[in-house]
This record gives structure tokens, sequence and C-alpha cells, in this order.
């Protein structure tokens, strides 16, 4: 009996809920390029290490850097825009 009601609870389920199949993979850009694609990279990584460096004593060039690689693929991203 045990098992019949677990068949039913998990068809219940499998009925009301609907199966995640995987990440939604969005299309490319038409601006994209291999030079944003660097700058972001480079990017998130100042800001990992900005993030990381809260309450040392390097916190301030850490956020230095992270702010100028921000800069920087922003001005690359309005540029590629701009001429596409």
């Amino acid at each position: 009996m045990a098992t019949r009601l677990m068949a039913d609870i998990t068809s219940a389920c499998d009925a009301s809920m609907t199966k995640v199949s995987g990440r939604r993979r969005r299309g490319a850009v038409y601006w994209w390029t291999s030079e944003i694609a660097n700058l972001r990279r480079s990017c998130l990584r100042a800001r990992r290490f900005a993030q990381r460096a809260r309450g040392r004593l390097n916190a301030d060039a850490c956020r230095a850097s992270y702010a100028s690689a921000r800069n920087l693929l922003r001005a690359a991203i309005k540029s590629s825009k701009r001429l596409c």
C-alpha cells in the first residue's frame, strides 16, 4: 500500500510540476567580439579580487583595478555597438 501511495504522489508531482531541461542558451548578440569577451573575463576576475580584498590592505588598489577594467569593458561595448 505504501508503494502504491508513493507512486501516486510521484505521478501527481510529475503532472503538476514542469521539468527543467538545462540552461536556456541565448543567441549571440551582433556586437559581441572576442576582444569584448577578453575584457569581460578580466573585468569579472578584477571584481572577484576586489570583493575578496575587502578589509585588507590592498582593497583600494583592487577596487581601482576593477573600476578601470569595468570602464574599459563599457567603452569597448559602446564603440562596438556604434560601429555595428
